[in-house]
């Protein structure tokens, strides 16, 4: 009998002409054994006068069996390793046996091998779920590199006088560089736009991300190598209906041996998993220094009382930390996050993760990628009515000044004041996102400011030539802009830090159909004064009273006012030194002291500073 085996797993590789890395090789997957503690293999070949190695670290989800060991080998000469899901495998493996090709077990992975011997490079536009694959094929001397259609998987690639090398995590790289990292400045100058990195950009000048929907090929005889679209994401879109394709997408994502659990915040996309979700437990995470806490508390109960659900609530409280062990959470952050995200939920994301782990999950569910298919986002209502803002930004502009607006609002009053400053809608954008004024980055950034601006200016709009919509349509050029930036650091955080607690994550919102669908909506069917992300709601109507439904959105947001605050004045200015060949340390020091005189809520400015200063110190 078949046994099915799926395993979320950690990917390396290798590719020279000059020698082989089996011992860099073994290096890079112990970096990595997090992502697969179950077991590990290594494949290593010498052909056509290269050396080429296969790594892999194996966490099992269904039953495991030897039938799914990886590296997995065709007695043809083909080879695979592969990390993620594909959730229509079944489907796949229905379709080749048709084609009277036979299995040796019942694995994703061999699906996955076996469609790509009969279709090459087409199997991959196939293929549904999270993945990264790498195919050895000897039958055509090529090595393929595929990521998923959305990038819920990622794979970084360096590449040297030496070859070729991938890993799922930047640390999985360093042995194979002798730890030779070199810092990108036109990336850190883009970090602090945003706080984070528009694909495939990392932070370094030799490691890059592989981008979601492409394959990399390399020919093994001459090194050359070519990287193409595999699939354009609006042809996963189908006729059927919205409901149609959420059904399909969660309960082909229910699929499981293992306990599965819903990383639940009482929203609309958690909510609808949970109500979909069977008898899977729900997981709350409660920051008791955050006012919305008390929010989400009062409708996380509400809704699993309502779906007869059982709500397991992990309080996560900083109120008896110490300053250092503090900034021992923001050094683990700048860490693991690994490219430059400076996003403090990566913390508790880990913590829940490993609340959950120790209760005995190893899958859980997220309502991630709603908000980004769906237009969720509270600032896509200022890219709905963008000219409106456009005509206030005098008056805004007055607001501020004279801080004549509601205290509550500081922080984002401000983001939308620079937004309504810009002329380029890409570097607008930007303000919406990020914390740093363009005043504020001159004086971050000095005379090379104005260099670095040009640069990053220009690469916003290259990303925004590829939008194939109406350039006047701000939220579906906002969607197009979130896809390689808002939405891949969100999966790039999940992934890292649910895979450090050896958790899968799933995210059925993100499905290809789903988001295609979402992309290809018109605005006003996504959006309009009252709502965001409408079909989620419409659809939430059908299993929530209206009551449960309709409140304001608070989100996943950890404490990060309270964080700066404990940590101090004095500690912040002795932790923050050693940034001046990269920014200003003069300017930092003068928000730091800005912040505590109460001048002006600098917190999130302070934070992204730190952050970056471990992360620089983490290399």
């Amino acid at each position: 009998m078949n046994v099915e085996v799926n395993y979320m797993c950690g990917l390396s590789f290798f590719y020279s002409k000059s020698k082989s890395f089996s011992k860099e090789i073994q290096e890079s997957l112990e970096l990595t054994i997090h992502r697969g503690p179950d077991s590990t293999g290594v494949y290593e070949t010498e052909y056509c006068d290269s050396f080429i190695g296969l790594g892999h670290n194996r966490l099992s989800i269904i039953e495991l069996s030897d039938a799914g060991s990886q590296p997995m080998h065709n007695d043809n000469g083909y080879s695979i390793i592969f990390n993620g899901e594909i959730y229509n495998h079944n489907e796949l493996r229905s379709k080749l046996k048709a084609n009277n090709i036979s299995f040796r077990g019942g694995s994703d992975t061999e699906v996955a091998l076996q469609l790509y011997i009969e279709y090459g490079l087409e199997s991959f536009s196939m293929l549904e779920g999270m993945f990264c694959i790498i195919i050895l094929d000897k039958v055509n001397n090529k090595i393929h590199l595929a990521r998923d259609a959305i990038g819920i998987k990622p794979v970084y690639i360096s590449s040297n006088d030496f070859g070729i090398f991938a890993s799922s995590e930047i640390k999985g790289l360093k042995p194979y560089l002798n730890n030779e990292l070199s810092f990108d400045k036109n990336d850190i100058y883009e970090f602090f736009n945003t706080g984070f990195l528009y694909e495939p950009a990392t932070g370094y000048k030799n490691i890059k991300k592989l981008m979601p929907g492409h394959v990399l090929t390399i020919d093994i005889a001459s090194g050359n190598k070519v990287t193409k679209l595999y699939k354009k994401l609006s042809a996963y879109n189908n006729s059927n209906s919205f409901a149609n394709k959420l059904n399909h997408s969660i309960s082909n994502q229910l699929m499981a041996d293992v306990p599965l659990g819903v990383f639940f915040s009482g929203g609309a996309d958690s909510s609808i998993l949970a109500s979909m979700s069977n008898d899977a437990d729900l997981f709350f995470a409660e920051y008791s220094a955050d006012s919305s806490a008390d929010i989400d508390k009062k409708y996380s109960k509400l809704i699993a009382e309502y779906l007869n659900k059982k709500l397991i609530s992990y309080k996560f409280s900083d109120d008896d930390t110490g300053v250092d062990d503090l900034i021992r959470q923001v050094k683990f952050v700048a860490e693991n996050t690994e490219e430059l995200i400076s996003d403090y939920t990566f913390w508790a994301t880990y913590q829940l993760s490993m609340a959950a782990k120790e209760s005995g999950y190893k899958v859980m569910l997220s309502g991630m990628g709603g908000d980004e298919a769906f237009a969720g986002y509270p600032r896509y209502h200022i890219l709905n009515k963008h000219s409106f803002f456009k005509l206030l930004n005098p008056l805004l502009k007055f607001f501020l000044k004279f801080n004549v607006f509601p205290k509550k609002l500081d922080k984002k009053f401000e983001r939308l004041v620079s937004y309504t400053d810009e002329d380029n809608w890409g570097v607008a954008y930007s303000r919406l996102l990020g914390y740093f004024s363009r005043t504020e980055l001159k004086s971050l950034f000095k005379e090379k400011e104005g260099f670095l601006f040009a640069n990053y200016s220009a690469k916003l709009v290259q990303i925004i030539k590829q939008f194939e919509g109406d350039f006047n349509d701000k939220v579906k050029l906002g969607q197009h802009m979130d896809r390689s930036g808002f939405l891949a650091h969100n999966l790039m955080v999940s992934d890292k830090a649910s895979m450090l607690a050896s958790i899968e994550l799933r995210v059925p919102l993100l499905d290809e159909a789903l988001v295609a669908h979402g992309y290809a909506s018109n605005s006003a069917n996504l959006i309009d004064l009252k709502a965001t992300k409408k079909p989620l709601k419409n659809f939430l109507k059908s299993i929530l009273p209206k009551s449960l439904i309709e409140r304001s959105k608070t989100g996943f947001n950890p404490p990060i006012d309270t964080l700066i605050d404990k940590i101090g004045q004095n500690r912040l200015k002795q932790e923050v030194l050693g940034v001046e060949r990269f920014i200003d340390e003069k300017f930092v020091l003068k928000l730091i002291d800005e912040h505590f005189s109460q001048k002006s809520n600098n917190a999130y400015k302070i934070w992204q500073i730190l952050y970056f200063k471990y992360w620089v110190s983490s290399l």
